[in-house]
């Protein structure tokens, strides 16, 4: 009896550890003919996915694979990308469109992650990023950036700058350079301090948006973290383009098994996302430097 319930808390161990390591990626390099809708048959994993639950599925609007890629010069990328699009309502208005995808591995203290956009066009009242969400309600009036337990948006509602927290807490950037239609941008975050399950601790969220220049420089100092605490919001390729930061004290929100990813558009024709990529190790294997 001892002897099996000693086994079946070794194994109980086995599995915490096996959930809280290891990379999430998701390349889009799709088998599957342009312009095919996320979640056909051979349109809903990349080949090259890794660290994920569930396949794609669609939330609100529409999504299609895209053969182009949005890569960088310094960073790996599969082929393909998925464009993002929000149901037409007017000539001038186009509602919400968001696609999402469980993750298979949980993050307790540390955690990094990218993921890349290009915009379609862009008004004050556009919105484009990534909603972290935990829950089994994924309908339109349940997934939106205020309900995550942590949202990333390069471009918020009422401003042509981004916006980092959680529900009811966030942080408006308020200096920086807007992103820009048809312009390809890499998006990278930090999580910090994330609890286990049940408890709180104090979070800490960061996000930084780079355009090529900066992303080329970067490439050439490693992605070191120290370069990224450096760097003012600006044009120049020694700045980044905005850069976020909200703490959090005592929370229960964390980064569990089961969590969706959401790349996340509103009021916008389409915007193209690609390279999502999640490592517990630094940014610069959160973005894919290349060695």
């Amino acid at each position: 009896m001892t002897k099996n319930i000693l086994l079946k808390f070794f194994y109980f161990l086995f599995f915490i550890q096996a959930i809280l390591v290891g990379n999430i990626y998701e390349g889009f390099d799709f088998v599957s003919d342009e312009g095919a809708k996320l979640g056909d048959k051979n349109a809903i994993s990349g080949q090259s996915s890794e660290g994920w639950l569930s396949s794609w599925n669609i939330g609100s609007g529409n999504s299609l694979f895209s053969s182009k890629d949005i890569a960088f010069k310094s960073l790996e990328s599969k082929s393909g990308s998925i464009l993002v699009k929000g149901e037409r309502k007017t000539d001038t208005f186009f509602a919400k469109g968001y696609v999402y995808r469980q993750v298979e591995n949980g993050y307790e203290d540390e955690v990094y992650g990218s993921f890349r956009i290009v915009p379609g066009f862009i008004t004050d009242e556009t919105v484009i990023g990534m909603v972290f969400y935990y829950g089994k309600d994924m309908s339109a009036a349940s997934v939106t950036p205020k309900n995550g337990l942590f949202t990333i948006c390069p471009k918020r509602w009422g401003s042509r700058l981004g916006i980092i927290g959680a529900k009811g807490k966030t942080y408006k950037v308020t200096q920086g350079i807007a992103c820009e239609n048809g312009k390809e941008y890499l998006v990278i975050w930090k999580m910090s301090g994330l609890p286990k399950f049940g408890e709180s601790s104090d979070v800490s969220l960061s996000y930084w948006v780079l355009d090529d220049a900066q992303v080329e420089y970067f490439a050439s100092k490693g992605f070191e973290e120290r370069y990224f605490n450096l760097a003012e919001p600006g044009s120049t390729k020694t700045n980044v383009n905005q850069f976020g930061r909200k703490d959090l004290k005592d929370t229960k929100r964390g980064f569990f098994k089961g969590l969706c990813l959401v790349p996340y558009i509103y009021n916008t024709t389409n915007v193209r996302f690609d390279e999502i990529r999640v490592s517990d190790k630094s940014i610069a294997d959160a973005v894919g430097l290349k060695d």
